[in-house]
């Protein structure tokens, strides 16, 4: 191995990134300093600056304290415009305005600013803000506001910064021409040729030299290098001979090794082959319960995948530990006794949900598969038993129905007659007493029972679904409407997609599906509440739980706030004579739920219900979507349901008509007026009189925001309650655009058009 000296003049790699390093913990240790003082200058500098232009401004707020009260008590605009041009002169002031009584009378601003108003200069720190109150012997009468820019000061502080910039660069030069020569001499040199040694070493170079000869911390480094290097060519030379031995020894058993890894990869692609292709789920778990394989099907049934099963107890697929220790010591004694086990149970999806899986189990010793424990197979039956159940449920309720049919048509003939002789009785009877009494009341008990025998006939065959399209929205909103009062404690809240596809269906029936519903939830909150009524569009596919055909179905939701329904009787809430409610005249017959079902099921649709003691239930409808339905359904933009109560509106007399028509239309009466003053006038004596106002509509002419503030102001010293909506003729003015900054409760263009009424008035329907 021939001998290399390692001299050398170039520093090498390490030596040039270390004394870039160097130099640039100089630079900065340099820079933070001068940062630090250019900061503190700055800063010293900037605070007196300001202090100076606050100073300035107050002097001018004082001038302008003693020269405006005369102009501003006399409104004297042209004198006023005078001072503020004065105020102006100020280089650095840039804006001044005078206010009376809240309204701008006079502003000047500096030229190229245009007609800026003061919100132009919200931003503080580009601007000093100062304002004063005008007083003229002692009384207020006006506001003077001023802007002063800060811009001469940033002009300065710039100018200065750029001068102390150039002296730090200055510095920084005169520090890396005085220090690099010292450095690159006594440091990065030698280091460089210790560099270049490391990594001839480090190849393999293990005869080079080092010529370094110091008694610094350079010198010893150089000293351990070469002992380092002797010991390592004496190690090499060992290690040389060692790897001649072993290697022979390798090579067989790297051929061994190689036939065992050839066998046990085939029997490996066997076993995931069966796994992954099995059609239901297998599990082998140990004598503990920790899971060790598992197939892809398992990833179907629990939503969990093989890797985050492997490794985990069985006890993860089941909801509670509780229910997982019942089944084990349900299937453990098998296992002993028998070597296989078979078991039914609810296994535990990983999104929450519940899967029912029949369990196969079988017990695998040591000696055949080289695993001790239980090999599972997992069948998911949640489809199956569901559809077993309802099979079973129709079948039960087509019984019943045919059983209640009949005896209700029978029984129906029978009370004609009754009710007949009844009334032929009734008539014979001529004076009031008490045979005039009893017959009353065996009349009413028939025609009850009467009514009863109907519902029986209803809901065991009914007549067939006479079905047309219809808005499915308008028929929701007017049933519910009509069973829930504006004034009762249970209000409907909608939530009704934009898009709503067609429905074709019985309007009649499904009035009576939505009656029943509503009166169900108005019933469970006796002390009030909201009954929470949405509908959209749902797309069902072959694997939803619902149980129809895979399609386009419209979904009705009715959740009420109620009292809720037990568990266990969520089951029977749809059988005919089943009710949570007492029995009685007055408390139902149990048949309402029924008919709703029997009704839903003609139309092709399902019904389901979700309920919680104490947090109240929601039933959910699906009727099926018509299949030309393009998206939005007719009727959509229709009417809501009618308000109440009166409308005070300032307008012109010619849009008056027209707009008492469209509220009458939406149920409101019109009171309208001619000015201000009459508008304020009018609600007053609404106010004193008792009368309901809904809302008050105010005609504002233009974009005119100090009218329409002034008309606010006055109308809420009368009744601050009552909500005041705008009434404006151009769409592009920016008093319509933010009518609430502005303090109106909402908008409306001239002229009026029946559905912006409609909309506009949508929220004070039930005031």
């Amino acid at each position: 191995m021939a001998t290399m000296t390692t001299q050398g003049n170039t520093p090498g790699p390490v030596a040039n990134s270390l004394g870039r390093r160097v130099i640039l913990t100089l630079v900065a240790t340099v820079s933070i300093i001068f940062i630090v003082f250019s900061a503190v200058i700055g800063g010293y500098y900037h605070a007196g600056r300001e202090a100076q232009l606050q100073r300035q401004l107050d002097q001018v707020i004082r001038l302008a304290e003693i020269s405006l009260p005369e102009a501003v008590w006399k409104l004297d605009r042209r004198s006023m415009a005078d001072i503020l041009r004065a105020i102006l002169a100020n280089d650095a002031v840039v804006f001044v305005r005078v206010e009376v009584e809240g309204r701008v009378v006079a502003k000047q601003s500096k030229e190229g600013l245009g007609d800026k108003d003061l919100e132009h200069f919200s931003d503080t720190g580009a601007y000093l803000q100062g304002s004063a109150v005008i007083r003229r012997d002692l009384v207020e009468v006006g506001r003077l506001q001023l802007i002063m820019s800060k811009k001469a000061i940033y002009d300065e502080l710039q100018l200065t910064t750029v001068a102390i910039v150039g002296l730090f660069f200055l510095l920084i030069l005169t520090i890396l021409c005085t220090c690099l020569p010292i450095l690159r001499h006594s440091f990065f040199k030698p280091l460089a040729v210790l560099e270049r040694a490391a990594r001839l070493i480090a190849e393999g170079h293990l005869e080079t030299k080092i010529d370094i000869e110091s008694r610094d911390e350079i010198g010893s480094l150089a000293s351990t290098l070469r002992i380092m290097t002797r010991r390592l060519r004496e190690y090499f030379e060992n290690l040389e001979q060692n790897v001649r031995e072993r290697t022979a020894e390798l090579s067989e058993a790297t051929r061994a090794a190689e036939e065992t890894n050839r066998n046990l990869a085939l029997i490996g692609a066997e076993l995931e082959a069966l796994l992954d292709n099995s059609p239901v789920g297998i599990v082998f778990a140990d004598t503990r319960g920790v899971i060790k394989r598992a197939s892809r099907e398992m990833e179907t049934i629990t939503g969990y995948t093989p890797e985050e099963l492997i490794g985990n107890s069985g006890s993860m697929l089941y909801a509670t530990a509780g229910g997982y220790k019942k089944m084990a010591e349900k299937i453990l004694p098998l296992l002993r006794k028998q070597g296989r086990a078979e078991a039914q149970a609810a296994l535990q999806r990983k999104d929450g949900g519940e899967v029912l899986c029949r369990l196969h189990g079988r017990v695998v010793a040591a000696a055949a598969g080289g695993l001790e424990g239980v090999v599972w197979s997992v069948e998911d039956i949640t489809t199956r038993v569901r559809m077993e159940n309802e099979l079973l449920k129709s079948k039960k309720q087509e019984s019943i129905s045919i059983l209640a049919g009949g005896i209700a048509h029978d029984f129906n003939n029978i009370l004609f007659a009754v009710i007949g002789n009844i009334s032929l009785a009734e008539r014979q009877v001529k004076e009031a007493g008490p045979l005039s009494e009893h017959l009353r009341i065996a009349r009413e008990a028939a025609v009850r029972a009467k009514e009863l025998t109907n519902r029986l006939i209803e809901f065991a065959g009914g007549a067939k679904p006479v079905k047309a399209t219809v808005s499915l929205t308008e028929l929701v909103r007017d049933t519910a409407s009509l069973v829930l009062p504006a004034d009762g404690p249970v209000r409907a809240v909608f939530t009704v997609s934009p898009d709503l596809w067609s429905v074709s269906m019985d309007k009649e029936q499904i009035s009576q599906v939505i009656m029943a519903l509503v009166k169900n939830g108005a019933e469970a909150m006796p002390a009030g509440g909201v009954l929470a009524i949405s509908l959209g569009n749902v797309e069902l596919v072959e694997d939803q739980e619902v149980g129809l055909m895979p399609g386009r179905y419209v979904k009705i939701t009715l959740a009420d706030q109620g009292r809720g329904i037990a568990a266990h009787h969520l089951d029977k809430i749809f059988d005919p004579y089943f009710s949570t409610r007492e029995r009685g005249s007055d408390k139902g017959s149990g048949l309402g739920l029924a008919i709703v079902h029997s009704i839903i099921n003609k139309h092709e649709g399902k019904i389901t219900v979700e309920s919680e003691l104490g947090h109240g239930t929601t039933f959910t409808l699906y009727l099926p979507a018509e299949a030309s339905s393009p998206g939005r359904a007719g009727g959509q933009a229709a009417i809501l349901p009618a308000g109440h109560g009166m409308v005070l509106a300032m307008i012109s007399a010619a849009d008056t008509d027209q707009l008492a028509e469209m509220l009458h239309h939406i149920g409101f009466t019109l009171r309208a007026v001619a000015d201000r003053e009459g508008l304020v006038r009018a609600c007053g004596e609404a106010q004193r009189q008792g009368e309901s106002v809904a809302a008050i509509i105010a005609e504002i002419a233009g974009d005119d925001v100090g009218e329409a503030t002034a008309l606010l102001t006055l109308l809420r010293t009368v009744d601050a309650r009552v909500p005041v909506l705008l009434s404006c003729g151009d769409a592009e003015s920016e008093l319509f655009h933010n009518h609430a900054a502005h303090g109106f409760a909402g908008a409306v263009l001239r002229p009026y058009r029946l559905l912006d009424v409609n909309r506009l008035m949508a929220a004070y329907k039930s005031r």
